[in-house]
């Protein structure tokens, strides 16, 4: 059984960086607890006054190499990866004379900072830590028994817990460091094998991912630039996917289908009975169109209508197997990318006329936790993903929102999240589905995203907008969009609310006969 609590009665020290060392290790001794130490760890640790034992007592061997063998040893990784809670485990490490270590503090050569100061390729090879790895892992792993600190930063937290709980630690904080060690150890072999791929001319971007799992594209975003897919190596998504037909995917392919990808998915999401089919058509990483249908071939024909000088040349998602109805009205319209859970026989052999088209077979139901990566100078910024469907309406104003315009609302939302913002989207509800009747994105003012989305929709013929509902991924910041959607002739609007001028627009609606609801959650996309 494993134990919340446990006692630190022996430790192993090994660090490149001395922050805060004397204080922790001074904590330690004052507690009774056995340091082991090494080379200039040790050495420190005697210039402090705190007594340790050498490593070469530990392991039986004296340091080696010029310092490249030290912690290395059965001895040590016994200590440290032993079951406590396993009664054979236990016996073995009586017989073998292994004690349990139940402490390490320990961090890496600084690899990184050789790498900021261009060392020579000597002075990175030697910068490559080996014992420091396999003691973090190990411990890591273990953490049942045995908590590991890889940083300065965590000192003052495992002090403050030796001091608290009469020198033992807690199973939650050991689990939190044990993961804080993986990752500082999957970074640093990945900083390493990134910068070696520099140094050597390896085909490969100088990102900290493996290459194990990046495939070269024919080019990036442009044809001058050069480009790469790296899969995750947990779950195999989008960017495993071989198409059954066509080419390979392209940089700008692999974007574009991923927003047809997520968006779709949403939308089957809602579990729309009276409209279950769902299709997205993407262009420029922008839905042009979208819709819920009663069937397969008007959920297409909705969606693609959309915008349909747009969708020449897009990326279509369908939720739903792909039929010959469905690939005989695309068989005139040029497409890049039709992507399915699912194509059947009939629609196969229609699609095997057109050689350029790509055919990608993937599951829409799997989910799988990911971050939103994107690249800075010097580094990234990370976020979890914009998932997840707006159910608080809040009404704001006099005139009334029908219940049956949230299912309405809820799709606009999924689908206007994808555009780039300033996003403005028009969308309406028949008898046929729900779809899209007009967007404007990607501007640096709402104003001209909503001119964008209403213009739009006169181009496809709609000819009233009174049963329409206008989505806003953003609050208005002035009334004059509300004047605007008023000459248009809409009469629904939802949006995040959370402008300071939230109190004109409500009465501007008020004054025009619109009914606005808040949402509470604004959706972003840059």
């Amino acid at each position: 059984m494993v134990q919340n609590w446990i006692p630190i009665k022996r430790a192993l020290i090994s660090t490149s960086d001395k922050s805060g060392l004397k204080e922790v290790a001074t904590e330690l001794h004052r507690r009774g607890t056995e340091i082991i130490s090494s080379g200039g760890t040790g050495k420190y640790l005697e210039s402090q006054g705190i007594p340790f034992v050498p490593i070469e007592k530990i392991t039986g061997n004296p340091e080696a190499f010029q310092g490249r063998m030290k912690t290395l040893s059965f001895q040590v990784a016994s200590a440290l990866l032993f079951r406590r809670d396993s009664e054979e485990d236990r016996k073995q490490a009586q017989e073998l004379g292994i004690e349990p270590i139940d402490l390490v503090l320990c961090n890496l050569y600084p690899f990184d900072q050789v790498v900021r100061k261009k060392g020579t390729e000597e002075e990175l090879i030697e910068n490559i830590d080996i014992g420091g790895p396999t003691m973090i892992r190990a411990a890591a792993k273990n953490f049942a028994s045995v908590c590991v600190c890889t940083h300065p930063s965590q000192y003052t937290l495992l002090i403050t817990l030796l001091q608290a709980h009469q020198g033992a630690i807690d199973l939650e904080t050991r689990k939190q460091l044990a993961k804080e060690a993986f990752r500082l150890t999957a970074s640093y072999d990945a900083l390493i094998a990134s910068q070696l791929e520099c140094l050597w001319g390896e085909e490969l971007p100088s990102i900290h991912l493996s290459p194990l799992h990046a495939r070269i594209l024919r080019y990036g975003e442009n044809p001058h630039q050069k480009g790469w897919v790296v899969e995750n190596p947990i779950y195999q998504g989008l960017a495993s996917v071989i198409p059954l037909q066509g080419k390979a995917l392209s940089y700008n392919n692999f974007l574009d289908a991923d927003i047809a990808l997520r968006c779709t998915r949403e939308l089957l999401r809602l579990k729309q009975t009276a409209f279950p089919y769902a299709v997205s058509v993407i262009k420029h990483l922008n839905p042009c169109g979208s819709a819920l249908s009663n069937h397969p071939l008007k959920a297409l024909e909705l969606a693609w209508n959309g915008d349909p000088i747009s969708a020449f040349g897009s990326i279509l998602g369908f939720g739903f197997e792909v039929d010959v109805e469905c690939a005989k009205w695309l068989h005139e319209r040029f497409v890049e990318i039709v992507l399915a859970p699912s194509f059947t026989p009939e629609a196969k052999e229609v699609f095997s006329h057109k050689k350029n088209l790509r055919l990608i077979e993937i599951s829409l139901h799997q989910d799988f936790p990911e971050w939103v990566v994107r690249s800075i100078s010097g580094g990234w910024v990370v976020q979890t993903p914009d998932i997840g469907t707006d159910t608080d309406f809040q009404l704001k104003t006099i005139h009334p929102f029908p219940q049956e315009h949230q299912s309405l609302a809820q799709f606009g939302i999924i689908v206007g999240k994808y555009l780039r913002s300033n996003a403005i989207l028009l969308v309406q509800e028949t008898s046929e589905g729900m779809c899209v009747l007009g967007a404007g994105m990607g501007n640096p003012n709402r104003l001209i995203s909503l001119k964008q989305a209403i213009e739009k929709a006169k181009e496809n013929g709609i000819q009233s907008l009174a049963k329409a509902v206008l989505i806003s991924d953003a609050f208005f910041p002035f009334p004059d969009n509300i004047k605007i959607a008023d000459q248009a002739g809409i009469r629904f609007i939802v949006q995040p609310g959370g402008s300071v001028k939230d109190s004109e627009i409500i009465q501007a609606c008020n004054e025009s006969g619109i009914s606005m609801v808040f949402t509470g959650r604004r959706h972003f996309i840059h």
